[in-house]
């Protein structure tokens, strides 16, 4: 049975409706198109719709108001026309993500599940994120279903369900039980002779090392020293790290200025801003915005790490610092492998689907990394008309693999015409 038609179904014919919640300040326990006496109920729901219809635009109703006019018409037998005409509404332009979901849901309901994929496809809601994943499992996309639900344990960690369905999607494909984080106080830095750096204060930790403001005694120079927390094991890593960075010098990349394989150290180039990961917790616009200020060098420097052959693989807001300028540098190389070989292990919530069905290693699993790096700062950001202008791009990298940028340097180009117009 197509689309439409299902959607035409007479009303007797579906299960019993949910509940209507309780009508939010400032509308009548009826609809809120306030009948006349010689109206008649289609008449009523269709100057209903139209007013769901209207939901975001001005003089429209509220996100509150549209939900819970949506609520009742699904408990009349005009859903299928309400659903219809926000379906095609969500074609012509973007639908707040609440009623998104509502739609979502409802569409879900009705056995519609293709639609009801496409309706929420670049919501970036947990609830939505989470229904999202239930519908690619549902037609064996695993890996899609997992990479989605590890954007919402990123985000909130007790989200209902979404550890259960990790662990389960997790195991469906084989991988191990997740990597432990290192306790605080696993890396002890001892003062070497040949380490001539103070150390001011911790900036970050994770699994293979800690992360250090640091002042060179010699030349007072302020230094990020990253410490590995098990030298003996890591040291080809950290070698990896200092080689691939050096290989790849230039704008917006991490400068090396020292390393101690044997002792487990590297010093770095500071960024006196920080990460882009701090600034969003920090919901710090002024250094978020204009995007473009740190998001296009980003990208340039991801060109130039595939122009060379390299993925860097771990793409994500804690590797890009923010430079005096409020420019990106890429950091943090210690994975980074060449084009074609086996991809490692990455970090949750920005691994491409493609990667975690266990796709060599391709200059695509970065683009999309970059994708995940915009949307989680689209989702501080409040200004509409930045959304508008960047909500496509985030969409376009973190959506099928098919339309995605082949490469950086296909980002660097769509960048430059759809976002600075040349």
């Amino acid at each position: 049975m197509g689309f439409w038609s299902f959607l035409r179904r007479d009303k007797a014919a579906q299960d019993a409706p949910a509940d209507v919640p309780a009508a939010p300040p400032g509308v009548g326990n009826a609809t809120s198109s306030a009948p006349r006496a010689d109206d008649d109920p289609a008449t009523v729901a269709s100057r209903d719709i139209a007013k769901l219809t209207r939901t975001g635009v001005a003089g429209g109703p509220s996100t509150e108001e549209a939900l819970y006019l949506f609520a009742q018409l699904r408990a009349t037998p005009d859903e299928a026309r309400a659903v219809e005409e926000l379906v095609r509404t969500t074609q012509i332009r973007r639908l707040p993500e609440d009623l998104l979901l509502a739609l979502g849901s409802a569409l879900v309901d009705r056995g519609e599940l293709e639609i009801a994929t496409r309706v929420l496809t670049g919501a970036t809601s947990s609830s939505a994120l989470v229904l999202l994943g239930d519908l690619a499992e549902r037609r064996g996309d695993i890996p899609t279903a997992l990479s989605l639900v590890e954007r919402v344990l990123l985000r909130d960690l007790d989200h209902p369900g979404a550890r259960e369905r990790h662990r389960r999607w997790r195991s469906m494909l084989g991988y191990e039980i997740e990597h432990k984080a290192v306790a605080p106080g696993a890396t002890v830095v001892t003062r070497e002779p040949d380490a001539p750096f103070d150390l001011l204060r911790e900036v970050g930790r994770g699994g293979a090392a800690a992360v250090y403001e640091a002042v060179d005694r010699e030349l007072g120079r302020h230094v990020a020293l990253k410490v590995y927390h098990q030298p003996e094991r890591d040291r080809a890593q950290l070698a990896h790290e200092a080689r691939v960075a050096v290989d790849l010098e230039g704008p917006a990349v991490v400068r090396v200025f020292d390393l101690d394989p044997d002792h487990g150290w590297i010093a770095l180039e500071w960024a006196m801003h920080g990460t882009l990961r701090e600034s969003v917790r920090a919901r710090d616009l002024g250094r978020l915005l204009p995007i473009e200020r740190w998001a296009l060098p980003l990208a340039l420097a991801l060109a130039r790490v595939h122009s060379k052959g390299w993925v860097h693989h771990d793409v994500k807001p804690a590797n890009v610092l923010l430079a005096r300028t409020g420019q990106a540098i890429l950091t943090d190389f210690g994975i980074a492998r060449r084009a074609g070989e086996p991809s490692p292990a990455g970090s949750l919530g920005y691994l491409s689907p493609e990667r975690m069905a266990g796709r060599a290693s391709d200059p695509r699993d970065d683009v999309y990394g970059f994708g995940r790096v915009l949307e989680d700062v689209l989702h501080v950001v409040t200004d509409e008309a930045t959304l508008a202008r960047f909500r496509p791009l985030a969409l376009a990298c973190t959506g099928p693999d098919v339309t995605r940028p082949a490469n950086a340097g296909a980002l660097v180009t769509r960048m430059r015409v759809e976002i600075l117009g040349g």
